[in-house]
């Protein structure tokens, strides 16, 4: 017998097939099926992809449970993805749940603790029987998510618009993040078979080839230099900003004061995110999720040190999902249920 566990998020969806001893018998990938971001049936149409890829030379009536973490799971019209699951040979009724439990269940095998979520946004959340009963931030990047990945992108920006803006060429972050943009202005230029520059004025003036060892800098024109990344900035997606986010580890790392400043606010805010939820004295372990916090860079390790509890990063959420459905179909106790957790995000 086997289960199945499947982190569907916005870019992407996944899926682990396990069988009941915890070996990793497939694993699947597609495109986002989140339906608030794709539509139901977009969404279900990847999340079948990443399950065919998952079952490929195994019987699906053999699966026996499944656990699907997704974050905006309240927009899925059943009706549709069940007609999709049911078309792939499945007869299991899967469970459906947030992203915050399966960040959680990746995490550890531990009933109880806090999950802290800092990816494009920033969430946190009391779990309890591997259920959340409290959650903080998570209200989006135009009123919330602080300390997120969206967060850290819109702050280097301003900090490179102010001092350039000022008629300074600032430090190592602001410009990383102006060669960032210099890139990303001559991609859509070469896609759209029209010069950078073209446009007059200061955010079409030519900006030259970037290069890691900053020709070009610092710029002639600070102020036009400001403009130009206002312009492409506010002519993309608002969430674009958190391509930025690993310029300010990277300046951060190299010692650059102004992103220093930002990591340790960043910290400061996912920190407060967590007490929101935690409650005092708790000495259940808090895991951390998201790009932010898994990548190892300065911002995880101010969080880490701050919080005066234990951490754990967590490992791959389709096979946190699939261990709370193997524990569930098989009805397995703690020390069981430990053991099994251990293999199968060892294997993912």
């Amino acid at each position: 017998m086997y289960v199945l566990g499947l982190d569907v998020g916005g870019t992407s969806s996944r899926a682990v097939l396990a069988d009941a001893s915890g070996r990793r018998a497939g694993h699947g990938r597609a495109a986002g099926g989140n339906p608030a971001a794709h539509g139901t049936a977009t969404a279900a149409a990847n999340i079948r992809q990443a399950l065919e890829a998952a079952l490929r030379g195994v019987d699906p009536a053999l699966v026996a449970g499944a656990v699907i973490g997704m974050a905006g799971a309240g927009a899925l019209d059943r009706a549709v993805f069940d007609r999709m699951w049911a078309s792939a040979g499945l007869r299991c009724v899967p469970a459906v749940t947030g992203d915050l439990t399966i960040a959680f269940a990746a995490g550890t095998a531990e009933p109880r603790g806090t999950v802290l979520i800092a990816g494009t946004g920033a969430t946190a959340a009391r779990i309890e029987d591997e259920e959340p009963v409290a959650i903080s931030d998570g209200l989006g990047w135009l009123l919330g998510d602080q300390g997120s990945g969206f967060w850290l992108g819109r702050e280097a920006a301003r900090e490179a618009v102010r001092s350039l803006a000022r008629g300074e060429s600032g430090g190592l972050l602001t410009r990383l993040v102006a060669e960032q943009i210099r890139a990303d202005r001559e991609i859509r230029a070469d896609r759209a078979g029209a010069p950078p520059g073209g446009g007059g004025g200061p955010a079409g003036a030519s900006m030259g080839r970037p290069s890691g060892g900053g020709a070009g800098w610092p710029p002639a024109d600070g102020r036009a230099e400001a403009v130009r990344i206002v312009v492409h900035a506010q002519g993309r997606s608002p969430l674009e900003l958190a391509r930025l986010a690993p310029l300010v580890s990277r300046a951060a790392d190299a010692g650059d004061p102004a992103a220093l400043q930002i990591v340790a606010t960043a910290a400061g805010l996912l920190r407060a995110t967590v007490a929101e939820v935690r409650e005092a004295g708790e000495d259940t372990p808090v895991v951390l999720a998201g790009s932010v916090l898994t990548t190892g860079g300065p911002v995880c390790s101010a969080v880490r040190e701050g919080l005066g509890a234990s951490t754990v990063l967590a490992g791959d959420g389709a096979a946190g999902a699939a261990w709370l459905a193997a524990k569930r179909a098989f009805g397995l106790d703690g020390e069981a249920a430990g053991r099994l957790h251990r293999r199968i995000l060892r294997q993912a």
